[in-house]
């Protein structure tokens, strides 16, 4: 294949790109990955180009002609025109039939309208379900079904490590592509990333897409429930709904706004009401290693200092004013003693309160004279 600068409509016509997108020719996924690397810039407008496509077959899988295409296309060209009306200078000329599919194309990826097609061709694309999503993906994917009564290990090709428990299934690409690492979960299942900052690995699960570098987390997404949990074992995870961050990848915006988690906070997801909710886990574990001697003696110590050793054998954030605290002394061995139980004690001793708010621990005190 002869490489050429494509612009945006190019992608659409080209049975190469087609064929890359679906994953029907390895000869169009080399040539395509190596156009990639040399055009990083083009790569958003790929993306969008790859996301029509595969809405339109998806929608058209029965009968994926071109003047089906063609058809929709100017239905959706029509419509835009009428919420973008107020903005345009001039009006729409109607192009030549041979010239309509091409046109339409392009005015689609430069303007956003795929996420018009996403909300209105398939309603429920941004919060589908597992079946759905799986037929979607742009790479060949592989299921594993957990029908027994223990938990079944899936090792991925990057080398992470996915505990999935029973009754649930997962869905992964044999091998993960060269930008991201993505996987499908209908169930709960425990994930052991490996890091690797240039493929975020993302869970899509249960209208909720969860993304992370390298970390050990529990998800737990049943189709069948109301809520989805995420709960963070090490490392930093975000979670979105999935509506939100299929609408920023589509529109191109850096931000997206989610939840970001910590080691020991879980987050809720309520579906009903679409909202993301964040605490600390009812029991928080030591998140420093096992061979490190998890007892704290405490002589004549001052309690900030007490803290700060707290916040990083639990990898939980504690908020207080240090000031107020200077003062303070405390004379502590911990050994056994659970997160919180550590904390009840030194409130005790210093005169302070504490409470959990959004997955911190807040100490409020007058300080020690």
């Amino acid at each position: 294949m002869k490489y050429k600068t494509y612009n945006a409509e190019d992608f659409l016509f080209d049975e190469s790109f087609r064929q890359w997108t679906s994953g029907t020719s390895p000869e169009a996924t080399a040539f395509w990955e190596q156009w990639l690397a040399q055009n990083p810039d083009r790569a958003y407008v790929v993306k969008n180009a790859q996301a029509l496509v595969r809405t339109l077959n998806e929608h058209y899988r029965d009968n994926a002609t071109e003047a089906r295409f063609t058809s929709e296309l100017n239905r959706l060209m029509e419509v835009a025109a009428e919420h973008r009306e107020a903005d345009l200078e001039a009006p729409i000329i109607p192009l030549q039939p041979q010239f309509r599919w091409r046109w339409a194309a392009a005015v689609l990826l430069t303007v956003g309208l795929s996420i018009w097609m996403y909300s209105h061709i398939i309603p429920k694309a941004r919060s589908a379900s597992y079946a759905h999503l799986t037929r979607l993906a742009h790479l060949p994917l592989q299921e594993k079904i957990n029908t027994s009564n223990h938990t079944a290990n899936v090792l991925l090709s990057d080398g992470s490590l996915v505990t999935l428990r029973p009754n649930s299934r997962l869905s992964y690409p044999k091998q993960f592509d060269k930008s991201s690492r993505t996987v499908y979960l209908d169930g709960e299942a425990f994930f052991d990333v490996v890091k690797n900052p240039a493929r975020p690995f993302l869970i899509y699960a249960n209208q909720t897409v969860t993304k992370v570098l390298g970390t050990s987390f529990l998800v737990r997404a049943f189709e069948g429930e109301k809520a989805v949990t995420v709960t963070v074992r090490t490392g930093r995870v975000s979670v979105y709904a999935q509506e939100d961050f299929e609408n920023a990848r589509l529109s191109g915006l850096r931000r997206i706004q989610g939840v970001v988690l910590t080691p020991n906070q879980e987050l809720s997801y309520n579906l009903d009401d679409n909202r993301l909710m964040k605490a600390l886990v009812d029991k928080p574990k030591v998140v420093i290693p096992e061979s490190v001697n998890h007892e704290q003696v405490f002589e004549d110590t001052p309690v900030a200092k007490v803290f700060s050793t707290i916040e990083h054998t639990y990898g939980v954030n504690l908020i207080y004013n240090e000031d107020d605290l200077s003062a303070c002394l405390i004379n502590f061995t911990f050994s056994n003693e659970s997160l919180l139980e550590r904390i009840d004690v030194i409130c005790q001793t210093i005169g302070a309160s504490y409470e959990v708010l959004d997955g911190q621990i807040v100490i409020t005190s007058k300080g020690c004279k």
